[in-house]
């Protein structure tokens, strides 16, 4: 049986790619599944010796035709002090967000599960999680306002 993170980035590319009439509902659980499973990813190791992955297939305009009421949104950094905003866009989030996964699943099915668990888990740190939080946010202001 695969970890359940790999589980979780499938379904969350399965969801942004194939599935037929995804809906907000389905896209903010599945960024919780992702999420949740990051806390309980081992910490892993990447392989120094692996080849890098090919480049990413998704296509912003393929997303963009998925879900096309998502658009952009006002953001701040939480961090800043100067209440200086900025704008998000909820098709970049998740085109970012398949692309990391893409790759951590390239890894997996490639090189292993240490190198897939240590990408996964970086990869949210350095940029996928940023984008997993602001579509959450942006998800749940369109839904509950």
């Amino acid at each position: 049986m695969d970890p359940a993170n790999i589980i979780a980035a499938r379904r969350f590319i399965d969801l942004a790619t194939a599935a037929i009439d995804p809906t907000a509902d389905a896209l903010a659980k599945s960024l919780d599944e992702l999420a949740v499973t990051y806390y309980d990813t081992p910490l892993g190791m990447p392989d120094e010796q692996a080849e890098d992955p090919p480049p990413a297939r998704v296509a912003y305009a393929d997303i963009s035709a998925r879900f096309p009421d998502f658009g952009y949104y006002g953001a701040a950094n939480p961090a800043a002090t100067s209440g200086s905003a900025f704008l998000g866009d909820a098709i970049d989030d998740i085109v970012d967000i398949v692309r990391d996964l893409e790759e951590v699943l390239w890894r997996f099915e490639h090189i292993g599960c240490d190198d897939a668990h240590w990408h996964f888990r970086v990869l949210f740190q350095a940029h996928w999680g940023v984008h997993l939080r602001d579509l959450s946010r942006y998800l749940h202001s369109m839904q509950f306002g």
